[in-house]
Parts: structure tokens; C-alpha cells; sequence
């Protein structure tokens, strides 16, 4: 569970201070929730999607290129 430090503490061996991103279990997020020393940082699994498909089609372009330029060398 990724949270938001919202006052400094104690963790992984080191003091971690406001505004800071952690990552812990999910038991021990809730509980630094609950006593307020963090909130829960929401993931926008849209913004997410749309950069997978961006890294897709670049990937993809770069195979075709690459395709193009095998088979311009094998006409040679």
C-alpha cells in the first residue's frame, strides 16, 4: 500500500517527513491512516492505462521500422 507521509516518523530505518511516499503492508498503512500520520495515496489507474498504450505503439512503431529496414537490406 503506497501512503502519503502526513507527519514525520520512524520507518525502514530511517525518519521519513511530510510529504514523503512510503510503501508498507497493508495492515500497517491502515493503522498510520487511522492514527494520522498518513493517507492512502490514490492511484489513477486511467492515467496508467494511457501510458502503457503509448509505450505499446512506440514499441510497435519502432518493430515496424526495424522490419522495413530488414527487409530494405535483404533486397540489397
Amino acid at each position: 500500500m503506497k501512503l502519503l507521509i502526513l507527519r514525520a516518523i520512524y520507518f525502514g530505518g530511517k525518519v521519513v517527513t511530510e510529504g514523503d511516499e512510503i510503501e508498507t503492508l497493508e495492515l500497517h498503512g491502515r493503522e498510520l491512516i487511522q492514527k494520522g500520520y498518513a493517507s492512502e495515496v490514490v492511484i489513477n489507474h486511467a492515467d496508467e492505462q494511457q501510458e502503457q498504450q503509448e509505450q505499446q505503439e512506440q514499441q510497435e512503431q519502432q518493430e515496424q521500422q526495424e522490419t522495413k529496414q530488414t527487409k530494405a537490406k535483404k533486397e540489397k
